[in-house]
């Protein structure tokens, strides 16, 4: 073993091993998922396919699209312990071991990208039977805010940043074309460059997390929505929304006699949000007796009216914000379905409506050949956009996954001035009843 490639070697027994298995008969799953927050009421546990799934239900909950916690916690009897491995140069890889047959580690699979060792010396050169998720504990990451580089899984990090536009490619971020092929949905950070060395790795972005690598995160809206660059939906494909995890934090031994992973959700702007196009330029006589048309979430273009004008750049905020709130009213508030599970080792950047029921599931995992490790969570919300809950004399600007486009290809999108300011620098928000 070359020491400047194995600078460091930690095993933390948690003194379960011998004590729960011998205790306690294994369950289907390695461990416990659950939804910590937002507050739900559990309504049931359904068991389909030999995948056990807990409901929760928060659709009478009032929620904004943003600023609101999703806590996942996943919770084990039985882990062996952490392990961590750093390279001379101090990067570290770690897992949470959940079950080792034969009590020699060797999870050389864990570091095998890195070039280092199986983790204990004496085990080279065994089948590797362990079972294990990959997870750091992580402060916080969000976009633009470089991470640490020394800590969490490289490869899985370099990809959470706006990959080039490539024709053909499944790729990370959502592209459309509109004046140019632009980026779209919720900021994600890191430029799109082809040189991974002048992006900022930030470790936030569409796809598996860079700190805990094993956890899949669905939902079926906006951005995580895989379509083409005229927003043509592409049936049967979603991203992984696990990158957008802000914090990771562990415990070793719980009040409960269990080893816990944490990971916590500060959705920003257009992770759980619909991307909507708008046109307010229409001449087309298919569309004859409107004055507005939009597509919401690739859905088919539809016409509408309004009751309010709409504002020029010479209106008052409250005239502005009046047309705007009834804008994002046709459309808000939206029904989300949450699901996640934790799978042993990377978990998937997409995930593939395998069985063809219209959803995400922890079985289409499982049927792309992952080992699913614990139950699957699912949670129904209810979110209203920001700018519909707040009262604000300031302009409240349009968020930017409303998108104006040429939809009745006359050549013009009618878009009204560009809003700059800040979006209601003085207001209240109030609570829905």
């Amino acid at each position: 073993m070359h020491i400047a490639r194995l600078a460091a070697l930690l095993v933390l027994s948690l003194g379960l091993s011998m004590t729960a298995q011998a205790g306690k008969p294994h369950k289907k799953s390695d461990g416990r998922l659950s939804i910590a927050a937002p507050e739900a009421t559990f309504t049931s546990i359904r068991v389909r396919n030999g995948i056990i799934t807990k409901r929760y239900r928060n659709r009478s909950g009032a929620l904004a699209t943003t600023q609101w916690p999703l806590i996942l916690r996943f919770e084990s009897r039985t882990a062996v312990g952490f392990v961590a491995s750093a390279t001379a140069d101090s990067r570290a890889r770690e897992a949470l071991v959940l079950k080792d047959p034969d009590g020699c580690l060797n999870l050389a699979s864990l570091v095998e990208d890195i070039e280092l060792a199986a983790f204990d010396p004496d085990c080279a050169g065994r089948t590797e039977d362990e079972t294990w998720i990959e997870v750091q504990q992580e402060k916080f990451d969000t976009f633009e805010l470089v991470d640490n580089r020394q800590t969490g899984n490289d490869a899985v990090r370099e990809r959470l940043v706006d990959d080039v536009y490539t024709d053909g490619v499944l790729l990370n971020t959502p592209y459309l074309a509109l004046n140019q092929i632009m980026a779209v949905g919720p900021q994600t950070g890191g430029p799109a460059s082809g040189d991974p060395n002048g992006a900022e790795f930030d470790g936030y972005g569409y796809g598996a997390d860079d700190d805990f690598t094993s956890l899949v995160i669905m939902a079926d809206i906006g951005g995580a929505r895989v379509f083409d660059l005229d927003f043509n939906h592409t049936p049967g494909f979603i991203r992984n929304l696990a990158g957008f995890v802000n914090t990771v934090s562990t415990e070793l031994l719980d009040g409960k006699g269990q080893t816990a992973i944490t990971a916590t959700t500060h959705p920003l702007a257009g992770v759980f949000e619909p991307i909507a196009l708008f046109d307010f330029s229409i001449t087309n006589p298919d569309y004859a007796g409107f004055d507005y048309l939009q597509r919401v979430d690739s859905a088919p273009i539809t016409a509408f009216e309004l009751m309010s004008s709409v504002p020029a750049e010479t209106d008052p905020p409250p005239q502005a914000n009046e047309f705007y709130d009834e804008l994002l009213s046709t459309y808000f508030p939206v029904a989300v379905t949450i699901r996640a599970v934790v799978v042993a080792q990377e978990a998937p950047a997409f995930i593939e409506d395998l069985n063809n029921d219209g959803k995400f599931t922890a079985r289409d995992v499982r049927m792309a050949g992952y080992q699913l490790v614990s139950n699957e969570v699912e949670i129904n919300l209810t979110l209203t956009h920001d700018n519909l809950l707040v009262d604000s004399p300031d302009i409240k600007c349009l968020p930017r996954t409303v998108i104006f486009d040429d939809l009745d290809g006359d050549g013009a999108n009618g878009e009204p001035f560009k809003c700059t300011g800040k979006s209601g620098s003085s207001r209240s928000r109030r609570v829905p009843r």
